[in-house]
């Protein structure tokens, strides 16, 4: 194998990249994808369990 040769990242890098990428965003922006649980009704008279996605403000650091 050459050096000129780049091996495919695995599905774990791909995610630790992203984590990384998201982070720094999230720093730069100040906003963060938050996810809360609802229930939402059916037809049926049940309920289901969702997740419903938002956007918010990031909490304030707190400097010690």
């Amino acid at each position: 194998m050459s050096k000129d040769t780049v091996q495919p990242k695995t599905d774990e890098q791909l995610a630790q990249d992203f984590i990384k990428d998201y982070t720094e965003l999230c720093k730069k922006h100040q906003f963060q994808i938050v996810v809360t649980p609802a229930w939402k009704a059916r037809d049926d008279g049940t309920f289901s369990l969702i997740q419903q996605s938002a956007v918010g403000k990031l909490p304030k650091e707190e400097k010690n």
